[in-house]
């Protein structure tokens, strides 16, 4: 009996410990640096990675892996990390120099910067990601982005032949918005759409709590000015004008007068998209959904793949007379 047991304990440490050791050493995992050779994959993509100050230069592939890996979680429905690699593709080749792209302001040695909201996306690199997501965890998780980004290998949005801003965020909570709204350039493809498929994101609602003093403090009035406002009947805080996707555009905070997204990141709201209460000096925010509202829903993307839409149909959806077309020498 104790034999038995010992050969039982001896099975499963080689199956839980020894076998898997064996497979990751002997077989060969999907590599972007080989998945972008030839091709408009190997342009060189310059990134500052704005924690640091750092520029580091990538072939265009293997960028588009580690942003998907960074800017989507990889529990995503495959058609939904397809789309995102597309849609990362198009946002480098739009900023990079060697297309024409303007890359980051003020810095000529880089083409993308990870500060989003320096108007970056997020980007991981094969060693982050693999620190991040742990031993295991890493190779089924590469894989799969690996997958998404090979099958999508040169693919960019483009409208009347020109590769598109291709602005994402991460849930709409019902509806995406036009650019000028939350902006202040209009551009086509960039028209607010209805969305029901993101009702499952965590993001669906949120409550964030802020003092009247915090709100004196993020927008430079003076201590005791908004306490003593509510004491004449009119409203300290409120919403002058909302956008057609239910989002605050303009919003006046006692005599200061800000653009919604502004109001936003100065509180660190996950919307614009919001309704508030004011009691006993503290301003309570109920957001609906997280980022600008502009562009692709990830989360709707998601909800997308899962009710049988392909990447086309997702990005059709979220981005207005767009083009799918393949990455060429005429960009």
């Amino acid at each position: 009996m104790r034999r038995a047991v010992t050969v039982a304990v001896l099975t499963l440490l080689f199956v839980l410990v020894v076998l898997p050791a064996v497979i990751v050493k002997t077989c060969r995992y999907p590599d972007t640096q080989s998945a972008a050779e030839g091709g408009a994959g190997t342009y060189p993509v310059r990134v500052l990675v704005h924690t640091t100050g750092e520029v580091v230069t990538v072939p265009l592939e293997e960028y588009v892996a580690g942003v998907v890996a960074a800017e989507m979680p990889t529990s995503f429905g495959f058609e939904a990390l397809k789309a995102q690699a597309v849609v990362a593709r198009t946002f480098a080749v739009r900023h990079m120099r060697v297309f024409g792209g303007q890359g980051v302001p003020g810095r000529p040695d880089a083409d993308v910067t990870t500060d989003v909201w320096a108007g970056g996306q997020d980007w991981l690199s094969r060693a982050e990601a693999r620190r991040e997501w742990g031993f295991f965890g890493f190779y089924s998780r590469w894989a799969k982005v690996e997958s998404a980004v090979r099958s999508t290998r040169g693919l960019i949005l483009t409208h009347n032949g020109v590769p598109i801003e291709a602005a994402y965020h991460s849930t709409c909570g019902g509806a995406t918005d036009n650019s000028e709204d939350v902006w202040s350039g209009r551009l086509d493809y960039l028209r607010g759409v209805t969305c029901s498929w993101c009702a499952h994101s965590p993001w669906m609602e949120h409550v964030t709590e802020v003092s009247v003093a915090g709100l004196e403090q993020a927008f430079g009035i003076e201590a005791g000015t908004l306490a003593a406002a509510a004491g004449t009947g009119r409203p300290y805080l409120e919403v002058l004008e909302w956008t057609p996707g239910g989002r605050a555009k303009l919003v006046r905070v006692g005599e200061v007068t800000v653009r919604g997204l502004d109001f936003r990141r100065a509180l660190d709201l996950r919307s614009a998209r919001f309704t508030f209460t004011v009691s006993d000096g503290t301003v309570r925010f109920v957001t609906r959904g997280y980022g600008h509202g502009v562009g692709l829903c990830q989360y709707g993307a998601d909800g997308m793949a899962r009710a049988g839409k392909d990447f086309i149909d997702i990005l059709t959806y979220y981005y207005t007379g767009v083009e799918v077309e393949t990455l060429g020498e005429g960009f």
